[in-house]
């Protein structure tokens, strides 16, 4: 179904590939290819369940960083396209200095392997050792790009309550998300279509097994993602084998309210045809596909980058069983506490790319017409009305409003009302915190937009480089940034984010929707959101609702002129 709606709706099309387009050039402008830095004032060495690995103590001495370390074997030849099996031990030490190869994806194919399957850590090297918590990191780029290696976690690490920080690499595009009638039948317990998912499982696992040699607490851990990495928490949250692996979770920009997952059977429908693409038409086409040079497989996946519906876990297995939003609403989930938040401008990104980066700045004239196109005829007099151009200093900026607060910033929903549902579901059943990251002054994790004022506004991705070291900031910015860690790394610690010199950060409840705001110089929580960001009058024009679909626009798709 979602891929029919896809196909029939020009608008939602184009902007998922404009999303697709904003994951890819966040993920190849940030630190590229990051490896244990180089100013290192020793090494040292700790025993995993499969070998000795020996790290480098950074950061003027005050982290451990170990990358590279296989947490997994190899997916490939025979275990393309399976769940995830243990590493091979080895003999010796086994040098943790440099990232393993990020897992194939369009526009890196070069420098991308499927031997893929490797994670990252970092610990405090001064200071308390013993069972810290745990904190790991998945990873954003709308499933399809990305990899562990680009977030300098040594901020997280030494400016908040101690923690231990773990990323991994895992399965992206069709080697993630392929799912066939011969796949589940391989494994019909977990079905297919799901192997990121178990990657993850896989990495959550061995942080069990050995977390504990590097400082860990194997039973304290807090598992997080921005963007699609949020998306693979929201999963998690609703898999039954991750019961147990995890004890509390961070969604940032991407609320577990997502909605539009295909089905196992519909993804099964679209394998048999990417199956025949490739040549593979065999009653068991595994062999044949399992044969295929990995470059052949994902240019079916280059050739169908709005297609989203084929970067996204399937649900209908034993690994997904039923839909996120479903999950949560029912209280059939991995009942853990949560923080759930969004960037106020969450469509910023996908527009400047669109408009102000291509030199096409958004006109009066055109404001009515791409409503239309996203939201029907019918809808645009009383989306005018309630988003004025008078209220904002340029068309670009309302629509930015409109499109961030309905949540029709992409086929999966990311927007600020959702936000709101998100936590309405979740929280009759568990401790939900809820926040708005509205710094507009915040940079990118990399500068990426050219354009005047493209900078401007809390887009999406940009709550990054205050968690983690992606650029130097102002001291303003350095305040926001420290309050940010103390709240995640206070969370992790012991599943609330209150601490000494915070500002209160109530708990979010129906009757009392409280929601930490991450201003400009400012820190402080309200129960402003809704009304703020008009969730009653996107709730009338039948978005951002508990249940049901969203309407269809069913106009064209914007024109660039």
């Amino acid at each position: 179904m979602f891929r029919k709606m896809i196909s029939r709706n020009p608008c939602a099309k184009l902007f998922a590939f404009l999303f697709y387009v904003a994951c890819l050039v966040t993920a190849q402008a940030a630190i590229a290819g990051f490896s244990a830095p180089e100013n290192s004032a020793g090494f040292v060495t700790v025993s995993t369940e499969t070998g000795v690995v020996r790290g480098k103590v950074a950061s003027n001495d005050t982290v451990e960083v170990f990358v590279g370390i296989p947490y997994a074997a190899p997916p490939v030849g025979e275990l393309r396209w399976r769940a995830p099996r243990p590493p091979q031990p080895w003999s010796g030490v086994r040098d943790a200095f440099d990232a393993g190869s990020p897992c194939p994806q369009t526009g890196r194919l070069a420098s991308s392997n499927e031997d893929c399957l490797y994670l990252n850590v970092w610990a405090p090297h001064r200071g308390p050792r013993h069972r810290l918590p745990v904190m790991v990191f998945i990873h954003g780029g709308g499933q399809r790009v990305s990899a562990a290696n680009e977030y300098n976690a040594d901020r997280l690490v030494t400016r908040g309550a101690p923690v231990v920080y773990v990323s991994m690499n895992y399965r992206l595009n069709i080697f993630a998300f392929f799912a066939h009638r011969s796949l589940t039948a391989e494994d019909p317990q977990l079905g297919s279509g799901n192997y990121a998912t178990l990657d993850q499982q896989q990495a959550l696992r061995w942080v069990q097994n050995n977390i504990a040699k590097f400082g860990g607490d194997p039973g304290n851990i807090t598992i997080f993602g921005e963007s699609g990495g949020a998306q693979a928490v929201c999963v998690l949250l609703a898999s039954p084998p991750a019961r147990g692996l995890f004890q509390k979770a961070i969604v940032e920009s991407g609320p577990c309210q997502w909605q539009f997952f295909p089905s196992l059977t519909a993804s099964e429908e679209r394998g048999a045809d990417i199956a025949a693409q490739l040549g593979c038409t065999d009653a068991n086409p595994l062999p044949c596909l399992r044969a295929l040079p990995a470059n052949v497989i994902l240019s079916k996946e280059r050739g169908a980058t709005t297609d989203t519906a084929g970067a996204q876990p399937a649900w209908g297995s034993g690994a997904f069983p039923i839909p996120v939003r479903e999950a949560i609403a029912s209280g059939r989930f991995n009942r853990v506490p949560l923080i759930q938040g969004s960037n106020r401008d969450e469509a910023m990104f996908d527009l400047a790319l669109r408009y102000d980066r291509n030199g096409n700045p958004l006109t009066p004239a055109q404001y009515p017409v791409i409503l239309a196109q996203y939201f029907g005829q019918s809808r645009v007099a009383a989306i005018q009305r309630q988003y004025p151009l008078a209220d904002y200093p340029t068309p670009m900026r309302a629509l930015i409003a409109v499109l961030s607060d309905s949540g029709m910033v992409t086929n999966n929903r990311i927007g600020l009302c959702n936000l709101h549902l998100a936590n309405q579901l979740a929280s009759p059943h568990v401790h939900s915190y809820a926040y708005e990251f509205a710094d507009g002054t915040a940079p990118y994790p990399a500068p990426i937009f050219d354009a005047p004022g493209s900078q401007i506004g809390a887009a999406h991705t940009k709550e990054l480089s205050y968690l983690f070291h992606q650029s130097e900031l102002a001291a303003a910015q350095q305040k926001i940034s420290d309050a940010m860690i103390g709240y995640w790394t206070n969370f992790a610690t012991k599943g609330d984010p209150n601490g000494k010199n915070l500002p209160n950060w109530p708990v979010y409840k129906d009757d009392q929707q409280w929601v930490m705001k991450f201003d400009t110089n400012s820190v402080s929580a309200d129960t402003d959101f809704y009304v703020r960001h008009q969730c009653a009058f996107w709730a009338e024009q039948g978005y951002a609702l508990l249940s049901g679909p969203y309407p269809t626009p069913t106009a064209s798709g914007p024109d660039n002129r």
